[in-house]
């Protein structure tokens, strides 16, 4: 089951984001900011439940675009399937379901971002439609 992330799922994502970023020291998912996500429409940070566990998550951000009237763009980030789910096809639902929340909202595009040493995941990304060749993405990160 695909649904939004709600507080008292701050402790399985944060696992989750620990797993997909091994290397990164300060992940920290609480429960209030989960809530203002939630309260956020342009913010939608998925979940994939099994059993009652979550087991994947995949955040879509909307933004709005001066280039495309009224239309939105979308941006995915931290797509990452429990390893022992992979290959079960739940990454591809949960894309899909961003996919389909954008579409829904409006939006032109959608676009996601992955670490370049993640091939197996430019891989799947590839299979389902995604073009990791037209552009590059560059980021900047702004201490406080």
């Amino acid at each position: 089951m695909i649904r939004e992330a709600r507080p008292e799922d701050a402790a399985r994502i944060e696992t989750l984001y620990r797993i997909l970023l091994p290397d990164l020291k300060n992940i920290y998912v609480s429960p209030q900011r989960l809530s203002q996500i939630a309260d956020n429409p342009d913010s939608l940070l998925f979940v994939y439940e099994v059993d009652g566990e979550v087991v994947g998550t995949a955040h879509l951000h909307l933004c709005m675009d001066a280039l495309s009237g009224d239309r939105p763009f979308g941006v995915i980030e931290r797509v990452v399937i429990a390893p022992e789910h992979r290959g079960k096809g739940i990454g591809a639902s949960i894309l899909q379901f961003a996919e389909e929340a954008a579409s829904a909202r409006g939006a032109l595009k959608v676009m996601l971002s992955s670490n370049k040493t993640r091939k197996d995941a430019h891989r799947f990304y590839e299979r389902l439609g995604y073009d990791g060749e037209g552009s590059k993405l560059f980021k900047k990160y702004i201490s406080l």
